[in-house]
């Protein structure tokens, strides 16, 4: 793909941006975890998380209050896949990040985070949650995408890749159609949307 000036400079900002860190002040407790394990042993999830002493969550934040009047809050979303859980070696996560699309494990996912959401579709089967998981694999090793469009899964970023992982369930548009409501309105897609959206519920939250 060729892209712009303007989208090179815009792809160089955000991944150097992406390294601006200082050293985090509050992080999730042992307790948090061995919580966030036993609820990750026994249900899939769509998992918002936060990292306060990241530049990146300052301006993910920000995004979310020019496209909806309100301060954001997470700055990532991922999805768990393994459903047989024995030791921590066994969590298995697929999300996109700066490298693009891949697994992680738990400590590569919660070690440097404050707060995290457990966010579940309202009214979504187990057969819709596989038919979903399966969809979200199909874009394993894609890259990332530093400009946010929507409209193409060539590149993806973390919450095109729960949405495009979502579309994969048949019934897509009847049951999430607040969800597509509001991102035809915004234009757009943050972490905080699927915190907002009545089609999903919140079913655990910790913040630090």
């Amino acid at each position: 793909m060729e892209h712009t000036l303007f989208q090179r400079l815009q792809i160089f900002a955000i991944k150097h941006m992406a390294k601006i860190k200082w050293g985090p002040t509050k992080l999730l407790t042992l307790e948090d975890e061995t919580e966030l394990k036993a609820k990750l042993t026994k249900d899939y999830y769509i998992i918002a998380t936060r990292k306060s002493n990241y530049l990146t969550t300052f301006f993910i934040c920000m995004g979310n209050f020019f496209l909806t009047g309100k301060w954001g809050f997470y700055s990532h979303v991922l999805m768990n896949l393994e459903d047989i859980v024995k030791t921590e070696e066994d969590f298995r996560f697929i999300e996109a990040t700066g490298t693009g699309v891949h697994y992680s494990g738990f400590s590569d996912v919660f070690a440097h985070v404050d707060a995290v959401a457990l966010i579940k579709p309202r009214n979504m089967t187990t057969s819709e949650w596989t038919e979903a998981l399966d969809s979200a694999k199909l874009y394993l090793g894609r890259p990332y995408d530093n400009l946010f469009d929507l409209k193409s899964s060539l590149e993806v970023n973390c919450v095109e890749l729960i949405r495009l992982a979502l579309q994969g369930i048949p019934d897509y548009n009847v049951k999430f159609a607040n969800f597509e409501k509001m991102i035809a309105s915004k234009k757009k897609l943050t972490p905080d949307m699927f915190h907002e959206c009545a089609d999903f519920e919140i079913v655990y939250i910790v913040k630090r």
